[in-house]
């Protein structure tokens, strides 16, 4: 409504009342805009400052080193199910109860960290389950990663696995960017060493903020989790299944899974990798041409299954920029 108005009031016949005019009208006059949302709850007070913050210094550091798009990249971890039952079902009207129907190992969980570079690539997705050793029947895809842990979340030592199996190493030896939110994971020392080492930058998402200014968590994480629930819900109505000795359905096997998250990664779009970036602020054009896509709020919305179960990803500081 505000950005109708001032259009109105403009006698510039090219202004247009963009969306990053009026996040740039907003930090002038110190104006705060609050939403009875469930994201606007979740988002700390002094969000427009840090956000600020945030974007100085990733501006700065391009503007210093001159990153490529292609080592500007964002990872994530992100909490999964093997059963992603869906929330509603067809029942008669008036019934107290609405069943929905699973194999029973809807709590049972694994973590899927995520990768992506400014110039739309998609890095190898790292699947972590629970358990000690990796089973002799499961087959790994060449375009995945997977290791085991004993409670199928991610730690130092996952991180720096994953960053030896997955962040590419780049031509030249070419500085990087990777930016990632404060899980206290990601800020060890012997971390900062491995990256160090590899001749990365990193640039640390304040606390609360990941579904303003990380783009997977921001536009990609959801749109991959719900291909996988469609492809979950798909199994369930035509199978193939697997059954117990007493004739109880098996939930889906490792295997199934893993090929779950290898087709789901691979439908996410490369344009949509790319405008994740730039809606978060991290890839913009300098010279500010590609302002108006800053907080486009396409996409946004908060994945509440994050919240579902309880994961070593949860550990976040209030640690901006390194």
């Amino acid at each position: 409504m505000l950005r109708q108005k001032a259009k109105e009031l403009s006698t510039d016949p090219a202004f247009k009342a963009s969306l990053g005019w009026y996040q740039n009208w907003k930090r002038r006059h110190s104006v705060s805009f609050r939403a009875k949302t469930t994201l606007a709850q979740r988002l700390p007070d002094d969000m427009e400052e840090k956000v600020v913050q945030f974007h100085r210094f990733v501006i700065a550091a391009r503007q210093r080193v001159g990153y490529p798009l292609s080592c500007i990249f964002n990872m994530d971890e992100t909490p999964m199910r093997f059963e992603l039952p869906s929330s509603r079902s067809l029942e008669f009207t008036g019934s107290r109860t609405v069943a929905v129907k699973t194999c029973g190992a809807e709590k049972r969980s694994f973590t899927v960290a995520l990768a992506v570079a400014a110039d739309g690539t998609k890095l190898p997705p790292k699947v972590i389950f629970k358990g000690v050793r990796t089973p002799r029947d499961l087959v790994i895809l060449n375009s995945l990663r997977v290791s085991f842990h004993k409670k199928g979340w991610m730690d130092e030592s996952g991180v720096k696995e994953w960053i030896r199996q997955c962040l590419p190493r780049t031509r030249n030896h070419e500085q990087s960017l990777l930016v990632w939110d404060s899980f206290r994971a990601h800020l060890t020392d012997d971390v900062k060493a491995a990256l160090t080492q590899r001749k990365i930058d990193v640039a640390v998402i304040p606390g609360g903020l990941t579904p303003v200014l990380q783009p997977l968590d921001k536009c990609l994480n959801k749109p991959f989790k719900d291909s996988i629930r469609r492809k979950y819900l798909a199994w369930m109505i035509s199978g193939p299944f697997e059954y117990t000795p007493s004739g109880k359905k098996k939930a889906p096997t490792r295997n199934l899974v893993l090929r779950w998250v290898n087709e789901a990664w691979r439908e996410i779009p490369a344009e949509m990798v790319m405008k994740s970036f730039r809606t978060c602020g991290i890839s913009n054009a300098l010279d500010g041409t590609e302002d108006d896509e800053l907080y486009n709020e396409e996409g946004q919305e908060i994945d509440d299954d994050e919240d579902e179960f309880e994961t070593e990803s949860e550990g976040e500081s209030d640690a901006d920029g390194e």
